[in-house]
């Protein structure tokens, strides 16, 4: 596959858990038409998926480290039936149909569809979620499980081209319907969202759940943020069961608090049309981690702010509040005059804890800590910072080249590992982006625009050095 020619290369901001927390660059590849793609390592039969003839485009993600492909086709029935036949012939532990309302239109390549082709790289999906040195994506519903089934999405109605009564299901597939008329409840009002809540320690029902329902919307103003506008609310009953109808089209994030409980986020997502969405959840117990922030000499460090950077619950899985990055993080503290924290709310189970001062690095982010706990100890080092200046040939600051945004990224100089500091963000308009609290060491700078082409070299890789308490200027030419 040519890379250069037919795929658009799209990177997003996103936060590396598993790195310090600097802005970082998210992959995602992209190509229209139907040139034939190579085998990725994929299920036996799952290429012929891919290069079937009506395909309209592909891409793949998630970030760090991609293998998830998502193929897009237009098509008639007759088509749809032939391109049936061929996802049934792919040889997987399992092969998921999932048949839903039309019309679709997908959010990357902004195409109309008629069906749609997932399939996971296994190799990929294990190096992401199954790692068990790392606990990066545990927030992810797929952290710590079998990867999923290749899967066939098929759109019915709003003038698609499937006809769903003239196709015959083959038998080795298994179906999920998910359109309007088999939900067996009245969508005509608006999506329904229903809850079925447990307590984690006890497996019992736990009446009191509030269901909460926010409005969301993503403002791109002088301070991005997100938007919240409570839309609707239920509380749970003595079976354990919450719902709530009539809530309304457009983005939503949908969370649970009840006493004595770690708040959890359900869900965040856009209602294009309305759904019926059901949950069973289980609950964790509230508790509290205190602890110190020292420096490397032992002495407290006020004004240090700790974190929880990955939740786990008793079950090993991923709890999440959906409040990590961005503000207020409920699960955050400062220290005091004696260096003292305390994080409250935790759900009872295990977390990872990230500490931050200016002037300081972190030393240690992947040790995993029982919740509750007390008298964890902290420690950060001193760091240097890298100030890097964009220009052209002529000296020029640069914060667009081409007419695209402008990122750099830094990574240490043997490359990147699970606990390793590196980022990348974009320049300034004044082509400069400073990176503060820098563990000392060798880091490799490069930069490139967004999007860019991946063969081609924009502007030379610099290794610098940075040295504890020093600040580390970087010029970066674009030729």
């Amino acid at each position: 596959m040519n890379r250069i020619a037919d795929s658009a290369i799209a990177l997003a901001l996103v936060v590396l858990a598993c790195l310090a927390p600097l802005p970082a660059s998210g992959l995602i590849l992209s190509s229209r038409g139907n040139h034939p793609v190579p085998d990725a390592g994929w299920p036996e039969g799952a290429l012929a998926m891919a290069n079937f003839e009506s395909r309209i485009g592909w891409w793949e993600g998630p970030p760090f480290g991609g293998g998830e492909s998502h193929f897009l086709f237009c098509g008639n029935t007759e088509g749809f039936k032939d391109a049936l036949a061929v996802f049934a012939a792919i040889r997987a532990p399992a092969l998921d149909l999932v048949i839903h309302d039309g019309p679709y239109e997908d959010g990357i390549l902004k195409e109309k569809v008629d069906w749609a082709f997932t399939v996971w790289v296994p190799a990929s999906w294990h190096r992401l979620y199954n790692n068990p040195k790392t606990t990066f994506g545990a927030g992810s519903p797929n952290f710590r499980r079998p990867v999923d089934p290749p899967r066939l999405d098929v759109y019915i109605g709003g003038e698609g081209g499937v006809d769903w009564a003239k196709v015959k299901v083959p038998a080795n597939l298994h179906v999920r319907d998910e359109r309007a008329s088999a939900s067996g409840v009245d969508l005509s009002g608006g999506s329904v969202i229903q809850g079925e809540f447990y307590d984690m320690g006890t497996g019992k029902p736990v009446s009191g759940v509030h269901l909460l329902v926010d409005k969301v919307s993503w403002q791109a103003g002088p301070k991005p943020h997100w938007d919240h506008e409570r839309v609707a609310e239920a509380v749970s009953d003595a079976s354990g069961r919450a719902r709530i109808d009539k809530v309304p089209a457009g983005g939503i994030r949908v969370t649970v608090t009840a006493d004595g409980y770690a708040p959890r986020r359900l869900s965040q997502r856009t209602l294009a049309r309305a759904e019926h969405l059901k949950f069973t959840v289980e609950l964790a117990k509230a508790a509290t981690i205190r602890g110190t922030v020292t420096d490397t000499a032992g002495q407290p460090i006020k004004g240090a702010k700790v974190r929880t950077s990955t939740e786990m619950a008793l079950n090993g899985l991923g709890y999440d509040d959906g409040r990590h990055y961005e503000p207020p993080d409920e699960w955050s503290a400062v220290t005091d005059d004696g260096g003292r924290f305390e994080l409250t709310g935790l759900p009872v189970g295990y977390a990872q804890l990230f500490a931050t001062a200016e002037g300081y690095h972190f030393k240690d982010s992947l040790t995993i800590y029982d919740v509750p706990a007390t008298n964890v100890v902290l420690q950060l080092a001193r760091a240097g910072s890298i100030h890097v200046a964009v220009t052209d040939q002529e000296g020029k600051p640069l914060s667009r080249y081409e007419g695209h945004e402008i990122l750099v990224e830094v990574e240490p100089k043997g490359g990147s590992k699970v606990g390793s500091w590196g980022g990348s963000t974009k320049v300034k308009d004044d082509g400069t982006f400073e990176f503060n609290n820098v563990p000392p060491g060798e880091y490799r700078i490069i930069s490139r625009p967004n999007p860019s082409n991946s063969n081609r070299q924009y502007a030379p890789e610099q290794v610098v050095t940075v040295t504890p308490g020093d600040r580390t200027n970087v010029k970066v030419v674009y030729e």
